[in-house]
């Protein structure tokens, strides 16, 4: 067989794969996996991650990446991330530049706490891996508690009462002192005169802060109440702040407060308020229906059919909640009402001809009507108004087997109103007002829970009592 032939046969044999010809299969790239990883392992670092954001440096990016950025509710929302990163970067500048170590031969103050540590804490040879790897990672627990402190000091800017734990690593009484000296107190100055550099949140940064921070707009109600200086810009200032509220549970809270504010500058803008407040009440899971205080009711209506007026217009809306259709009704409550009597004289002529006593009968008739504007008169000043409770029919949402009493409810409803967080001083309140103590009532609560989730509902962090959202699913209906 020739050369030629076995070629050829070679050729038509299925099971023989040439690789004589130019068209050679691609040998697989095995460096594309780990490409991949490493863009997730980059994405996963801060510095990477917002440099151009940021426009940082080479050396920015690398100071950055060597941090370990604890996501929680307030970071993560991105502005605020990027604020705290800014000011991070620029206080670590002020104490490299301002903080000069006593010895010369540290570059830094960093690398002087740290090697500091290192001495008292272990027993490392300043040649071997071990010191490097510690000096290291001590730098990058300082930074971390930089970090920390930079957070809370925006998070103060931004009214956010609830802060992080700044505990530095190292608990030694010599080490924090150390510490505190020669970092720490510092650094609370800088960021006391650097506030004003964060920026104002936006718009839709605030309405994520007050959804997660349900009391966050007081500060701010506060501030324009304060500053009271026209009705007009009163209002403006209200409709801003309940339009960054518009997520906030206890929204209608804000129109509360502004119609009990207002009352004594302007009726009718606090009747405005009232029914805006009642409207987003109806909306609300609960129906709070407040009343206004009995002094301001006093301020308002002068009359009892003034305060009836007011009752009627109230429960039309509860009915039709027709907020459009009963704004331009309020005036109407304020408008004098006079009695109107049309008197026909040739009537008069005809009965008197018919019989004398009828002169007699009509002046007693026009006598009695002006003794009663008189007495009218007096009872504008004696009356009180009072506001009719309007009640509204709350289903029981919250599984029987519980038997919570009606307190427990009010209470599980104020945690969900709240969204699921509550201070501990507002708690307290609320308990105390219905004669109860606070310990024994979360744990009469925590106890009819706790078969079924095993696992206590209320849970106290802090100043806070928390509970989880998807454990206060399981109670319900």
């Amino acid at each position: 067989m020739t050369e030629n032939s076995t070629f050829s046969q070679s050729n038509n044999d299925d099971s023989i794969i040439d690789i004589s010809t130019n068209n050679a299969m691609p040998l697989p790239r095995f460096d594309e996996e780990r490409q991949i990883n490493t863009n997730i392992y980059q994405d996963w670092k801060v510095g990477q991650k917002f440099s151009r954001k940021l426009n940082l440096n080479t050396e920015q990016i690398e100071l950055l990446d060597k941090l370990n950025f604890s996501d929680n509710v307030f970071n993560e929302i991105s502005f605020c991330k990027i604020q705290i990163l800014k000011q991070f970067l620029r206080a670590t500048d002020f104490l490299m530049e301002k903080c000069i170590p006593v010895n010369k031969s540290y570059s830094n103050v960093f690398d002087e706490i740290s090697e500091i540590i290192i001495y008292q804490q272990y027993n490392y040879r300043k040649e071997s891996l071990n010191y490097h790897y510690t000096l290291q990672s001590i730098k990058t627990d300082i930074y971390n508690n930089i970090l920390k402190y930079c957070e809370n000091n925006v998070r103060d800017v931004y009214a956010i009462k609830r802060k992080i734990n700044t505990d530095f690593q190292f608990q030694d009484d010599q080490i924090l002192r150390l510490y505190e000296k020669k970092i720490s107190a510092k650094l609370l100055d800088f960021l006391t005169e650097d506030k004003h550099k964060i920026l104002e949140a936006d718009i839709k940064t605030h309405k994520i802060l007050n959804e997660t921070n349900t009391n966050r707009w007081k500060l701010k109600f506060d501030d324009i109440s304060t500053h009271f200086s026209t009705i007009a810009t009163y209002k403006w200032e209200i409709e801003r702040l309940v339009d960054i509220n518009d997520k906030n549970p206890s929204v209608s809270h804000i129109y509360f407060e502004a119609a009990k504010f207002i009352a004594v500058y302007d009726k009718i803008t606090c009747l405005e308020m009232y029914f805006n407040y009642l409207n987003k009440d109806l909306l609300s899971l609960k129906f709070e229906n407040k009343q206004l205080l009995k002094f301001q009711q006093k301020l308002l209506f002068k009359s009892q059919e003034e305060m009836n007026d007011f009752v009627e217009l109230t429960k039309t809306f509860i009915l039709n909640r027709k907020l459009d259709l009963i704004i331009p009704q309020i005036p109407q409550i304020f408008k004098e009402k006079r009695k109107k009597i049309k008197i026909d004289r040739n009537a008069i002529n005809d009965i008197q001809k018919l019989h004398s006593q009828t002169v007699e009968l009509l002046d007693e008739y026009l006598n009695d009507d002006e003794v009663e504007e008189v007495n009218q008169q007096k009872i504008k000043t004696e009356i009180v108004a009072v506001l009719p409770e309007i009640k509204m029919i709350n289903e029981n949402k919250f599984n029987l087997e519980f038997q919570f009493s009606e307190i427990q409810i009010n209470i599980l409803e104020l945690f969900e109103k709240s969204s699921f967080s509550i201070t501990q001083i507002e708690l307290e309140e609320y308990v105390k007002s219905q004669n109860l103590f606070l310990n024994s009532t979360i744990d009469a609560i925590n106890d009819k829970c706790f078969e079924m989730l095993d696992d206590v509902l209320i849970e106290e962090d802090d100043e806070y009592y928390n509970i989880f959202p998807d454990y206060y699913k399981k109670l319900l209906i």
